[in-house]
């Protein structure tokens, strides 16, 4: 399969298994005591228990954890496969990361404050709005390119997977 899909595969994995954590998890206690009209409580039989369950908790934990195996299978084989983007992957991550702190980077232009009646500040900025809003121009069609030489790698290269 392509990474391309193996990616798509590697997604719906996961959304498999928190749905089948979220219906384990939710199934998994149940009411302990039943009261009895006498006033006394006793501990419900297995039967009981199993009825309250809308699931059965260790199948659910079965499936999860073979969906789990699955994951990790398609995780290494895609680690594998994605050698060769390696460098465009790391790229592209870094990319990301210094986008997000240009976005959240202190801009401020360089401006007189008058403090009090005579004193006035200077704030003095090395990286002004300008420049921050060339850089995550600049910053965005990097990512682009590195983004769309990933798709292409992805659709073209293919992952070795035992078939389920």
């Amino acid at each position: 399969m392509s990474i391309a899909r193996a990616l798509k595969e590697r997604k719906r994995i996961i959304g498999e298994m928190n749905t089948a954590w979220n219906r384990m998890s939710g199934s998994n206690a149940v009411q302990t005591t039943i009261r009895v009209v006498d006033g006394k409580y006793r501990r419900p039989t297995d039967e009981e228990f199993a009825a309250m369950r809308r699931t059965d908790p260790a199948a659910r934990m079965k499936e999860w954890r073979k969906l789990q195996d699955r994951l990790i299978e398609l995780k290494v084989a895609l680690h594998k496969a994605n050698d060769g983007a390696a460098e465009t992957l790391a790229r592209l991550g870094e990319l990301k990361a210094e986008l997000q702190l240009v976005e959240c980077m202190g801009e401020y232009s360089a401006e007189e404050r008058l403090v009090g009646e005579s004193a006035v500040s200077f704030t003095d900025v090395v990286y002004d709005a300008k420049w921050a809003e060339a850089r995550k121009d600049e910053l965005r069609r990097e990512i682009n390119a590195a983004q769309d030489a990933l798709d292409e790698y992805n659709a073209t290269h293919y992952v070795e997977l035992a078939e389920y």
